[in-house]
């Protein structure tokens, strides 16, 4: 039987983007249900997503955020696999059909996955690159774990994700406005099995634009992202509570304190888990100065000696 696949597509002012992400859907080779939930755009991008009418699924509704928009796709979508794309990203035609491929075969719970260029506005794309956690895992904890102790990320666009997968760790969570997409994705990698890494199905990640959810450097932003951090690591140490993964949940702590060190409030959050969850590390995913800093000196003296040191 040929599988389903649902591509979700969530909107929200993305007129200059829109159209080439709903083509590069309506584009794969293997045939999929193509949905488009319009997040009350006050630009022209229900303008643009009308021009698809009869070629896909769409609606258009107040604004409520990304992770309201894609929870109202995840409630429209019949497929058995889930594909999630930003409307201003882009899939190769084959990306779909090659994952599939790639997931023949495979037990339940297993995903699949594969890597991505940057790309730009003025349609430049970014030399190939290699990432250094690009292939295949046993299990979703060992990659999240590897990528939270060593740096690294995937765009969303990245996943095949199985649909029983999703029902399992619940909807996107819509209270979130910074690192929803984190917060998801971690959930779903706690409980996923095999990843099957898809060299062949690059995806292109544009180059944030002006008003991007990932440029937001408010204090709201910020608890967001703390309350990403708090929901999945607690998952993830209740899935598996070893050195590993203690190390991982550091780091993260880490990163996200030397990422919003001008926010006083996020910083008191970091070095009092810090103090509660203390344990040696390095943590590799900081910059080499900062993690020598505070690997020795903990987060608080470590980032008052680098500031000291840069003044």
């Amino acid at each position: 039987m040929l599988a389903t696949v649902s591509i979700i597509i969530p909107c929200y002012n993305k007129h200059a983007y829109v159209a080439a992400a709903i083509e590069s859907a309506l584009a794969q080779n293997h045939s999929c249900e193509v949905i488009v939930v319009d997040d009350g755009s006050t630009d022209a991008s229900l303008e643009k997503i009308r021009l698809f009418d009869g070629r896909i699924k769409w609606v258009s509704g107040p604004n409520r955020g990304g992770s309201a928009a894609r929870n109202i796709g995840l409630e429209m979508a019949r497929g058995d696999w889930i594909q999630f794309l930003d409307a201003d990203d882009i899939l190769p035609p084959e990306k779909i059909a090659m994952q599939l491929a790639q997931m023949e075969g495979a037990p339940k719970g297993a995903m699949a996955f594969g890597p991505w260029s940057h790309f730009h506005d003025n349609g430049d794309i970014a030399p190939d690159d290699v990432r250094h956690y690009w292939q295949s895992y046993e299990t979703g904890a060992d990659l999240l774990s590897f990528m939270w102790h060593k740096g690294g990320f995937f765009p969303y666009h990245t996943w095949l994700t199985p649909r029983a997968l999703i029902e399992k760790v619940g909807p996107w969570d819509e209270s979130l406005t910074g690192d929803d997409d984190g917060e998801f994705f971690g959930r779903i990698l706690v409980s996923a099995g095999e990843l099957r890494f898809c060299e062949e199905a690059r995806v292109l990640y544009r180059h944030p634009p002006e008003g991007s959810v990932s440029r937001n450097r408010t204090l709201k932003s910020a608890k967001s992202v703390w309350q990403s951090f708090e929901s999945v690591s607690a998952t993830l140490l209740a899935a598996r509570d070893d050195t590993m993964v203690r190390k991982a949940c550091l780091a993260r702590v880490r990163t996200l304190a030397y990422s919003w060190r001008d926010q006083p409030e996020i910083l008191d959050r970091a070095v009092a888990w810090e103090r509660a969850n203390w344990l040696f590390d390095f943590t590799p995913a900081l910059p080499t100065k900062t993690r020598w800093v505070v690997g020795l000196l903990g987060l608080k003296w470590g980032l008052a000696l680098r500031r000291l040191i840069l003044s």
